[in-house]
């Protein structure tokens, strides 16, 4: 490994740190910032649209990261209670979001009002929840698999250290949805976090966790509140 190829690969860590915020910002021009007053509605196409595009644009730049930053794709094996773990931590975000989210809300607002996880797009298409999978697989690939590899394997740094920053830039990158969305997913990529570094530092156990929180906010919530 050489500097010059370090260097790279934290340069396109950099890069590649808020791609969400690229793309939902792009998507939101000429339809209004979603719950802004007078913003016309979000019509479905175009929220399809903007998920896949979404997911097109995270799995580029996880390839691109992945690519040349130095490590080596192989995957352990693990044991596969770590994947029965990975979901039901997937499950266990769905609460640990709310509580996050309603902490901030009491603690800033001093009341508790009704507060949703995320803003759904749209209708909640086969397209769009297997767009928002890939999405989430690409970003384990980014803040685990790269990311905290390269900050905690490569460089050195304490994994407490190494943990704290790649779960805070992830929060950062859902700076979109708001300051409780920030707090929300840096919460939970501590979680993600720690299954990357317990189970083997094998990137497919975070990612099995984040395909199963996906899947459950885009197709349980949506049916519950319907119900």
């Amino acid at each position: 490994m050489t500097t010059r190829t370090l260097c790279l690969s934290l340069l396109v860590l950099l890069c590649a740190s808020f791609p969400a915020q690229v793309f939902e910002l792009a998507n939101a021009s000429g339809r209004g910032r979603p719950g802004a007053a007078g913003a016309a509605p979000r019509r479905p196409d175009r929220a399809m649209a903007g998920s896949l595009m979404l997911a097109v644009a995270l799995v580029a730049l996880a390839a691109l990261a992945a690519t040349v930053a130095p490590m080596r794709w192989t995957f352990p094996p693990v044991d596969w209670l770590w994947y029965a773990a990975a979901v039901a931590f997937g499950f266990l975000t769905v609460p640990l979001e709310w509580a996050v989210g309603a902490a901030y809300v009491a603690v800033r607002y001093r009341r508790l009002a009704g507060i949703g996880l995320h803003r759904l797009v749209g209708a909640t298409s086969a397209s769009v929840v297997l767009a928002y999978v890939v999405a989430g697989a690409a970003e384990e690939v980014l803040f685990r698999g790269v990311g905290l590899h390269v900050l905690e394997g490569v460089l050195g740094w304490p994994v407490a250290a190494a943990l704290a920053i790649t779960s805070v830039v992830y929060g950062l990158n859902h700076l979109y949805f708001g300051a409780i969305a920030v707090a929300q997913k840096t919460f939970t990529g501590v979680g993600f976090g720690l299954l990357y570094l317990l189970g083997g530092h094998n990137v497919l156990v975070p990612l099995v966790a984040h395909a199963v929180q996906n899947l459950v906010v885009l197709t349980v919530l949506p049916r519950r509140e319907a119900s």
